[in-house]
């Protein structure tokens, strides 16, 4: 039985998971962490060019990490992707005399110039790392007016147009609509602290961790709650990030991660399921095994991306595992396997995550698709799916 793309991403997404026609696809997709880079050699352009699309839109890059934000709906097509996606909306960063960016988006976050795109600054230039009391806290002078009738009017305005773009998605495409109104991640916390003093703060001072979580969170919330109450009825996916993993294992003990930092995702969570019916997909790099129960837990459906290539985050193990209680998202390495391998064995691994993974998996990159990544490379993926054929 052929089923439309909504269709198919809630079965995989229910829980546990049920069979759908086929697997559902992200891939490439155009959020955040599923887009592809517009630099050379490869890219956006020479994919484009692989495809035979040479009228292409000029490619908008986001204008942080690099990703293509307007991918071509002819490339969406092709490769037969589930989602289509809410524009992000977002203001332009700041550009300081000495070349780094402060983003307000991300609480006056500064970046500077790597790679065609920006990095978090190192951790003694974050803009918030000398605050030592609560009070420093309130007169930091880079939080957002979320409480006056001025900016309440712009969120509404900006929400309302938002929604407007949902519901025509929602009621003109079969498509999974996804959006992005997660109010909390402890990335933010880090960008404007440091990421050693996110961990100090933890251990020396947790008066002061909780109060700046609880104001980065209210902040989201408050921001969120407005742009939920226009789309939330015709989004599927609510699409979240925070990275808690390294290569070989967490960020933090589980012990720290349950005290500091899942009850905030919790309230946020609690925010999507209260203005939507959307499943909650949270993206977070590294090994994240050991956080995987405690997200579901507390109502997180999808989880991703570094599968495969991460201590303890091989399809077999995670499958075994946490297959019943979560949706795994990712496996299409963009470290090695997308850029080193022959396509061949991008096919034979791609099969592998689909008939390890299934029927709970969403194929996607593991992260933004690089500059050094082949095309053939990214078709051969489109390949195995076809060649696997519906379930």
């Amino acid at each position: 039985m052929s089923m439309t793309p909504r269709e198919r991403f809630y079965r995989v997404a229910s829980h546990p998971p049920q069979w759908p026609d086929r697997v559902c696809i992200e891939f490439p997709g155009s959020s955040l962490t599923t887009n592809i880079v517009d630099q050379p050699p490869y890219g956006y352009r020479a994919l484009c060019q692989y495809l035979g699309i040479t009228d292409y839109p000029a490619p908008e890059s986001h204008s942080v990490w690099g990703g293509v934000l307007n991918v071509d709906e002819r490339i969406l097509e092709k490769f037969n992707v589930d989602f289509r996606y809410l524009p992000r909306g977002e203001e332009p960063p700041e550009v300081l005399p000495n070349g780094y960016v402060r983003v307000n988006r991300y609480y006056g976050s500064l970046w500077k110039p790597a790679y065609g795109r920006y990095s978090p600054v190192p951790d003694r230039e974050a803009p918030a790392r000398y605050m030592k009391t609560i009070e420093d806290i309130e007169n930091y002078p880079y939080w957002p007016d979320t409480e006056s009738g001025k900016a309440r009017s712009g969120l509404e305005e900006k929400a309302a147009e938002l929604g407007k773009f949902a519901k025509r998605l929602h009621e003109e495409t079969d498509f999974a609509i996804s959006g992005n109104p997660g109010s909390y991640d402890d990335e933010t916390y880090r960008w404007i602290r440091g990421f050693d003093q996110w961990i100090i703060d933890m251990k020396k001072n947790p008066e002061f961790y909780h109060a700046l979580a609880s104001k980065i969170l209210r902040l989201g919330m408050d921001k969120n709650e407005v742009y939920l109450n226009s789309i939330g009825d015709y989004i599927d996916r609510a699409q979240v990030g925070d990275d808690y993993g390294t290569q070989t294992g967490g960020m933090i003990s589980l012990k720290d991660f349950r005290e500091f930092c899942k009850p905030y995702h919790k309230k946020s969570f609690d925010l999507i399921k209260k203005y939507s019916k959307a499943k909650i997909q949270l993206h977070s790099c590294g090994s994240i095994h050991m956080y995987v129960k405690d997200f579901a837990e507390i109502g997180l459906d999808i989880i991703g991306q570094q599968i495969g290539f991460a201590k303890d985050m091989e399809p077999e193990k995670l499958k075994h595992d946490y297959g019943d209680i979560i949706t795994f998202w990712g496996g299409m390495d963009t470290q090695r396997a997308l850029v080193h391998w022959t396509p061949a064995q991008v096919k034979e691994w791609t099969k592998e995550c689909i008939k390890t993974l299934s029927p709970g998996y969403i194929i996607a990159s593991n992260h933004t698709i690089e500059r050094d990544t082949p095309p053939e490379n990214i078709w051969a993926v489109h390949e195995a799916i076809q060649e696997l054929g519906p379930y």
